[in-house]
């Protein structure tokens, strides 16, 4: 008691806090736990029994009913089975949403199956003209490494020294065949899952867009076609009739343009790829043939032959070339001229 304080001030402060204590006194009271046994016989308590107190156990109100639920303690084993589905249901949300934007990805990409098609079409040949010209380069080179060979083979039944440079040059020749015929293997194992996977993003697709959204889109092609025929400034062409029904928009245009450009300036690349290549092989045959000359000794019939077919392959590779950047600059040209052409004729819609 606080000195000097009224003896009916602290019973009074006592009675305030009473009901309070009552109240906390009550809930602890009714609170009711439900478990069960070993034997499966269901017991009720104020407190669950020790060996109890890992099994599953219930906190039930003065009405008989569940207010909270204490889960039983896990097995080593069911831990490990709880982690693993933990673990498989945190992967698949991560697959479900790459698949989401995957999907994405295709709905904002391509207007149609169509485009889907000439996409794949547009890749693959892509790859199938660098795999024609690289076998085509390693034929080459076969033969060239067969001449070489032989002449090897010339010197060293006369018993004279295989030339440094000869040497050189058949080792370069047998690596830079292996290199080919390793790109060969990568861009055939490429172009299979090209097609693995334009099979897969195209059945999507499909599923994705339904028939109506596919009409839609037809219909969206058809009312600019018509829009055009309406509009008394335009006097359609049959490229602009093609130019309507087969793009809804500029972005379609610089698509099918890009692709046809990737497709170009991959062969123009491996041309001149093809073009360096050659030239260092002239050059190293120019120095083998020097060898000869300050020697004295007449070039062999197999130098020479190998002199003219690279030559000749140098020709042509230039030509091709010369041939293939014409080929980009009138694509750009056409698809410049195209994409203007095609925003007069919907600028009305």
């Amino acid at each position: 008691m606080t000195p000097g304080q009224p003896l009916h001030m602290k019973k009074f402060r006592y009675f305030i806090f009473l009901p309070a204590l009552l109240i906390a006194s009550t809930a602890v009271a009714e609170r009711t736990f439900k478990w069960v046994d070993n034997e499966g016989q269901v017991h009720y308590g104020n407190r669950v029994p020790p060996e109890y107190a890992k099994v599953e156990r219930k906190v039930i109100n003065e009405h008989g009913r569940t207010v909270k639920v204490y889960e039983a303690a896990k097995t080593p084993e069911e831990k490990a089975t709880a982690k693993k589905a933990a673990e498989l249901a945190s992967r698949k949300k991560v697959l479900d949403k790459k698949q989401a934007i995957h999907d994405h990805s295709l709905l904002a990409t391509y207007a149609s199956e169509q485009d889907m098609q000439l996409a794949r079409d547009g890749k693959v040949a892509s790859v199938e003209a660098l795999l024609q010209l690289t076998n085509s380069r390693i034929e080459s080179m076969k033969q060239r490494l067969l001449g070489l060979t032989e002449e090897a083979a010339t010197y060293e039944r006369s018993g004279k020294k295989l030339p440094h440079t000869l040497e050189r040059q058949i080792k370069n020749l047998r690596a830079q065949t292996t290199k080919n015929e390793v790109f060969v293997k990568e861009k055939t194992q490429e172009l299979e899952g090209i097609n693995r996977q334009f099979d897969a993003d195209i059945n999507r697709y499909i599923e994705l867009t339904a028939e109506q959204e596919n009409t839609k889109t037809s219909e969206q092609r058809i009312a600019q076609l018509e829009a055009a025929r309406r509009n008394p400034d335009i006097e359609l062409s049959r490229h602009d009739r093609t130019l309507l029904t087969t793009y809804t928009g500029e972005e379609d245009m610089m698509l099918a343009r890009d692709q046809q450009l990737g497709s170009t300036n991959e062969l123009i690349a491996l041309t001149n790829e093809r073009l360096g290549s050659m030239q260092t092989h002239f050059s190293e045959l120019s120095d083998n043939a020097d060898e000869y000359e300050s020697r004295g000794q007449k070039l062999p019939e197999v130098l020479l032959g190998q002199m003219k077919n690279v030559m000749e392959g140098i020709a042509q590779n230039e030509e091709l070339l010369a041939l293939k950047l014409k080929e980009k600059a009138k694509i750009e040209q056409q698809y410049s001229t195209d994409i203007k052409r095609y925003r007069q004729l919907t600028a009305s819609n």
